[in-house]
């Protein structure tokens, strides 16, 4: 609340009364009788310029703000802080640049001061002419702008967002589409969308269109650098017009939504020396040893009553007693396979923003239906186990039965997974039939729970965090330009088209100081 009351005191007060302080000030500390003279003149154009210009931004502010705060009681969410955050942002209309012409008029005013110098207050008077003069222009078509913009969003326009394609495999390309259809811009002014995307996209959405958007459609779009597997709900997308010049903003609306959703990709699984066992009943994922023109088998010692043509003679005579061959009846018959996903991570276990946490878990996915895969290849009926968000973003434990051709379905339950610390292991394996199979594919960062399994067998399937990760990162400079020289020219070059904002230096500086994150 504190921030909105200065942000609100500041915008209104300090805006408009800041070239009257510094100028007063100055008089209490320069000699200003040679520019004395050039006082009526400052005086009558502060009259013309500066008090329209808040007398202009009063009424809008109030317009705006007045027909808000009725919504936000009629809705029930009324209260002090939502009172002042709303007059914040109606009144928080002037940009960076704006600001910054208004800094440089007030340091001319100084230098006038100072120097003695009353023909370079001329210059101060431009500056601050031009800079209130557009404050009052946005500031008194801010309200019938808002106006006509949702008038024209109810009758016949329309801001549309879509993801083409709005369903991609990870690593694939996707691109971000805004059409507008007979959207209001007055004439001098841009409309502007902006929307930073979750950051696993690496993408902030930013688009401007002109007069152009009252056409019947007009279609932008740019496309999103990286496309990580997950479910990713865009939006809404803060909507405002901005002024040719760039001094001032007006915030019309935050709409226009849409869904991205990353499925992941299967993986070949290559199983290196695969365990052999002799035991009656091995390991889920033990695969019987085959020998040439045998069917699979194991070795028991012959009782009376067994079948006499089933004595393996040579492996008798090296043992000293009759072995019998058995068949692998039971170890290539059809299993009950429950496969579960560990996904569990408990709060304060591990920081929200730990580099390298939703890798780890793209890769587990990715292990979980590829395994699933190759059970269902040999013969196996498998069902998936995991927790993840359901239609209404709250996570939940799902199992679904995996079957031949349902591999989209696979991958939709895997791009929704998510870590979680409310559903423990034991949770997901009391899901397990008691003549069933349990695969657990984990990176566990702590030990399991020591519940006892009621099925037959209990399978880990583990993935260390670091192999999960892959190749490390490459450093700053690498990632920037490739060598220092290169990356210390990046405050000299222009990467953006000419005339963008981001092209400052201190935008720049940011942008680098994003990277270094």
């Amino acid at each position: 609340m504190i921030r909105h009351v200065v942000g609100i005191t500041w915008n209104l007060a300090g805006l408009f009364l800041m070239p009257f302080v510094l100028g007063f000030v100055c008089a209490l500390f320069f000699e200003v009788s040679e520019v004395g003279d050039t006082l009526p003149f400052l005086l009558l154009v502060s009259a013309l310029v500066i008090v329209p210009s808040f007398l202009a931004l009063l009424v809008g502010v109030s317009w705006k703000s007045a027909r808000e705060l009725r919504l936000l009681r009629q809705s029930g969410r009324y209260s002090t802080a939502s009172a002042l955050a709303t007059v914040h942002r109606h009144v928080s209309i002037v940009t960076p640049r704006g600001w910054a012409v208004l800094v440089a008029g007030g340091f001319f005013i100084v230098f006038t001061l100072g120097m003695k110098w009353a023909d370079l207050s001329l210059v101060a008077v431009m500056a601050l002419t031009v800079f209130y003069g557009v404050v009052s222009a946005s500031a008194f078509l801010s309200a019938f702008i808002v106006s006509n913009f949702e008038t024209q969003l109810k009758s016949r326009a329309n801001v549309e967002r879509q993801m083409s394609p709005a369903v991609v495999l990870s690593g694939e390309p996707a691109e971000e589409r805004f059409i507008f259809r007979r959207v209001p811009v007055p004439p001098f002014y841009f409309l502007l969308v902006e929307d930073p995307l979750p950051d696993r996209l690496a993408t902030t959405s930013r688009y401007a269109v002109g007069a152009g958007a009252r056409r019947a459609e007009l279609i932008v779009g740019g496309r999103i650098r990286r496309s990580p597997r997950g479910t990713y709900r865009l939006g809404p997308a803060h909507i405002y017009y901005q002024d040719a010049i760039g001094f001032t903003q007006v915030s019309v609306a935050s709409l226009a939504t849409t869904e991205l959703k990353v499925l992941p990709r299967f993986r070949h699984l290559l199983i290196v020396e695969p365990p052999r066992s002799r035991l009656e009943r091995p390991d889920i994922l033990t695969r019987p040893h085959r020998f040439p023109t045998e069917d699979h088998f194991r070795f028991r010692d012959y009782h009376a009553g067994d079948d006499t043509r089933r004595i393996h003679w040579k492996l008798s005579v090296k043992t000293g007693r009759l072995q019998l061959r058995v068949p692998e009846t039971r170890e290539i018959s059809t299993k009950n396979v429950l496969l579960v996903l560990d996904a569990y991570l408990p709060a304060g276990r591990m920081l929200a923003d730990s580099v390298g946490v939703e890798e780890v878990l793209d890769k587990l996915v990715e292990t979980w239906i590829s395994l699933a895969k190759e059970l269902i290849d040999r013969g196996d009926r498998v069902s998936l186990c995991c927790v993840a968000r359901n239609k209404d973003g709250v996570p939940g434990v799902e199992v679904m039965a995996a079957q031949k051709g349902g591999h989209v379905r696979w991958q939709d339950l895997g791009a929704r997974v998510v870590w979680q610390g409310t559903h423990d292991l034991d949770r997901l394996l009391g899901e397990a039939a008691e003549l069933s199979h349990a695969v657990v594919v984990s990176s566990r960062f702590q030990a399991p729970p020591p519940a006892p399994f009621a099925g037959e067998s209990l399978t880990w399937v583990y993935l260390p965090p670091e192999k999960a990760l892959g190749e490390r990162d490459p450093t700053l400079l690498a990632s920037l330009a490739g060598s220092p020289v290169r990356a210390f020219l990046w405050f000299f070059r222009l990467p953006f088209p000419v005339g963008s904002d981001e092209n400052a230096f201190f935008a720049q500086l940011r942008i680098f100081r994003q990277h270094a994150m």
